[in-house]
Parts: structure tokens; sequence; C-alpha cells
């Protein structure tokens, strides 16, 4: 399937031109997709690089499942990495992975969508894939749309969510 431009940061390894492409539908708050992407990232990654280089590139797909009550909200930050930060998107969805229990229903079930997004946002800076400015760039994304008086439109980032 082909790769929507604004979206070329979920191109994580290989190049767009590599004639063989593999496709990872993942959820960041799914425990099988975080065992998945870390086996791409220590597996499968070293293994194309090193037999495979020029032939096969991997695309992230994102794909917030619904029965896990943060992971839209979860699945906005990862967005708002790319956007932010680009060559960031990668690193940081693999600290998102490995810490998605932060992010599981019973740890945010008394938090507000605002407090999980500025957890989410802070992980960039804890998990040092993000610079502080960027950090920041981070939350400005995640904060909610009020444009026009809008009062149910999201974030900035909202819409991308819908093109994944």
């Amino acid at each position: 399937m082909a790769l929507k431009p604004s979206l070329s940061p979920y191109l994580i390894i290989g190049d767009k031109t590599f004639p063989n492409t593999l496709e990872f539908f993942w959820d960041y708050v799914c425990p099988f997709s975080g065992k998945s992407a870390n086996a791409i990232e220590t597996i499968v990654k070293p293994l194309l690089e090193n037999k495979y280089s020029n032939k096969v590139k991997i695309i992230f797909r994102p794909q917030p499942q619904p029965w896990h009550s943060s992971s839209t909200l979860v699945h906005e930050a990862g967005l708002a990495v790319a956007k932010v930060a680009p060559e960031s998107f990668w690193k940081y969805s693999l600290a998102l992975f490995k810490a998605q229990d932060q992010f599981y229903d019973m740890p945010t079930a008394n938090l507000t969508p605002v407090q999980i997004r500025e957890q989410l946002a802070e992980l960039g800076k804890t998990s040092g894939t993000l610079t502080d400015a960027e950090v920041e760039a981070v939350k400005q994304a995640l904060l909610p749309n009020t444009k026009d008086g809008a009062k149910n439109a999201g974030v900035s980032i909202t819409d991308d969510l819908k093109l994944c």
C-alpha cells in the first residue's frame, strides 16, 4: 500500500525505493504489538541491513484498538512526534512500546486525557528520544483544538490519525 508523503516517518526501516514492503499494523498499547516491534528492532532490522540490504522496507501502520481506552491518545502522541521530530519517530515508538504498561486501562483509569497526553509528551524526555523543545512542541500539538469555537475537534493531530 502506498504511504502518503506526510506519513513518511512511518517508513521505519529501509528506503521508499526498495522493491519489497513489510507493513505492520501496531497498537502502542497492545502487548503483542510491543513484542512484535521489539523483534523487528532487535532481530529483523539487523538481518535486513546485513543480508537483504536495499531490498526490503518496513512501514509502521498505526492501528488504535478501541478496547484499549487510552489507545487513541497514545497514537496521537506518536503522530505528534512524527510531525515535530520525524527522525525520532521510531525511537519514540520503541519507547512507547517499552512503557506501554503505564498506559494500560488500569494505570490510566483515573486520569484525564490532558494528564495522559502530558505523560506521553514527557516520555519523550525521560526516554531520551526528544529534546526539551521537541517535548514542548509535542505538548502543543496535543492540546485540544478549539479553533473557530470547536468543541469536539480533537487535537491538531486528529485528522492525521484518521488517515493512517
